[in-house]
């Protein structure tokens, strides 16, 4: 039987973040067993770190899963900040994470982004205790931003959406599937990328830029407007080579270089493909390219529809290049 450990953030005297009464104790106990429930009701074995509202110490959530042995350990948070704008979703891997422990996390992020959040902040690497000192798999979700009233007012709409979505997630990472609830999704071997580097995600693609397309960019990490601009006519240099398409490589989207466009799909494999999920990655979405439009580029493109306001069909078409191209 499969089994997963549920790690409920902070708890008895340590609140975790803070909102007027609320307390970010009680918002990840409630998911927390919520998304416990479901899985039990799938056949999953559940072994929660706590279960009510009391301390436990982050080296002891560790032991509790290190014994427990699971096939995923998943904790439970909320976010908060300063600035009370600040909003959205977030899920964070260990820097050294498998590329299961990535593939599961990708899942259940976008799973919850696709039941509707502010924003999507995207798979991230850090150095949580409870992601460095667990040796199962690991996740940490953060469910939105304890400051942010709106964040707080889907929480707790779509809070059923939110736990189904996780649980779904997970079952999905696990390979199986439970009725009513998610269908099999096989876990995807693309391996990890570099550790939460931005910067140097940016070097590699302005590195291929300037190898497979001349772009002659300076390699420093920094995706500008000279950086966008060469992205665009690496594309437009691929419409014509791939399609004979006659387009004027000036590194300008214009209507020429719409209409030219052609829909990316998933399954797709090709440089169409790496150029656009350069075009994601350097948006904010976690697409580490590579040429092959596989799982992860699915929900990424999804995640970047529903944030622009586009259909939500995982098809990259001249609306979504548009929006990843668009000079704004």
């Amino acid at each position: 039987m499969a089994r997963v450990v549920i790690d409920a953030g902070h708890g008895g005297y340590d609140p975790g973040a803070v909102f007027g009464s609320r307390l970010e104790k009680d918002d990840n106990l409630r998911m927390a067993l919520a998304v416990g429930n479901i899985l039990r009701g799938c056949g999953i074995d559940v072994v929660y770190t706590r279960s009510t509202d009391v301390f436990v110490p982050l080296l002891e959530r560790s032991a509790i899963s290190n014994r427990a042995n699971p096939n995923l350990f998943v904790s439970i948070h909320r976010n908060a900040s300063t600035n009370p704008a600040a909003n959205g979703v977030e899920n964070w891997v260990a820097t050294n994470a498998s590329a299961f422990s990535v593939a599961a996390a990708n899942l259940v992020l976008n799973r919850v982004v696709a039941a509707g959040v502010q924003s999507n902040r995207g798979l991230k690497y850090g150095t949580f205790s409870v992601l460095r000192n667990t040796n199962a798999p690991a996740m940490l979700f953060e469910y939105g931003f304890i400051s942010n009233a709106e964040d707080n007012r889907l929480f707790d709409t779509r809070f059923n959406d939110y736990a189904r979505a996780t649980a779904s997630g997970i079952i999905s990472s696990l390979g199986r599937s439970c009725p009513g609830v998610t269908t099999p999704t096989p876990p995807t071997t693309q391996p990890p990328p570099p550790p939460g580097d931005y910067v140097e995600n940016v070097r590699r693609i302005q590195t291929y830029l300037n190898t497979h397309y001349n772009a002659g960019l300076t390699v420093d990490g920094n995706f500008g407007p000279v950086s966008k601009r060469a992205l665009i006519r690496a594309y437009q240099m691929e419409l014509n080579r791939m399609f004979n398409a006659g387009l004027a490589t000036d590194g300008i989207w214009g209507p020429r270089t719409r209409a030219a466009t052609r829909t990316l799909r998933i399954g797709d494999r090709n440089n169409l493909v790496w150029l656009m999920q350069a075009a994601l990655y350097t948006n904010g979405f976690s697409t580490i390219p590579d040429g092959s439009f596989g799982p992860i580029t699915d929900g990424q493109v999804r995640a970047f529809q529903r944030a622009r306001g586009l259909g939500i069909d995982g098809l990259a078409g001249p609306n979504t290049f548009e929006r990843l191209f668009r000079w704004e």
